[in-house]
């Protein structure tokens, strides 16, 4: 069974050709990483799967149920860390275990001014995989999910997701985070 297939896909930005007849086909499990440089595609990859954006030639089959973490934290303007979580998970929802998975369960009231850089990173992280997990998404896709957040760190909340059974993809640059996927895709 697959999860993901993409067959031939052509896509650009005005005259910037970013993928020409481009494929791709992913299993329905495991974790898979895309690499490569700044601006070569990763963020409109995941775009394109989430269906966010449109080739001009080719087809993308994937779930319609998706979760995404974007690039940018996108916190939402509630006080604390767990407001950020509770406010996009059903009513009563316990979101302990998400907090404590990306090691932010002392953070819980937090407020998210008082957050470091990678602390937000992480907290938009829990928001994205206990909405995946809680409302029974089928797929996660993460856009530099790891961007400021120490390697030991990574390999630890890495270990949670695997555990979710929930196939995802992500984008990294660092080789530490690329090493932890199953499958790796390199996009030029």
């Amino acid at each position: 069974m697959r999860i993901l297939k993409i067959e031939n896909i052509t896509f650009s930005y005005g005259e910037k050709t970013v993928f020409e007849n481009f494929s791709l086909e992913l299993p329905d499990d495991g974790i898979t990483a895309i690499s490569g440089e700044s601006g070569c595609g990763k963020t409109t990859l995941l775009r394109l799967i989430a269906g966010l954006e449109k080739p001009q030639s080719g087809r993308i089959e994937s779930p319609k149920e998706i979760a995404f973490m974007f690039q940018e934290n996108r916190l939402l303007p509630f006080p604390d860390v767990t407001g950020q979580l509770t406010a996009v998970l059903p009513k009563n929802t316990d979101v302990t275990k998400y907090l404590e998975a990306v090691e932010l369960g002392n953070e819980a009231h937090a407020p998210i001014e008082s957050l470091s850089g990678g602390m937000k990173r992480r907290v938009s992280l829990a928001r994205c995989i206990a909405f995946a997990e809680v409302t029974g998404k089928k797929l996660i896709l993460l856009d530099e999910p790891f961007a400021g957040i120490d390697p030991e760190r990574v390999k630890r909340i890495m270990e949670f997701i695997r555990g979710l059974s929930i196939p995802v993809i992500y984008s990294a640059h660092d080789r530490e985070a690329l090493e932890l996927a199953d499958k790796k895709i390199a996009v030029r």
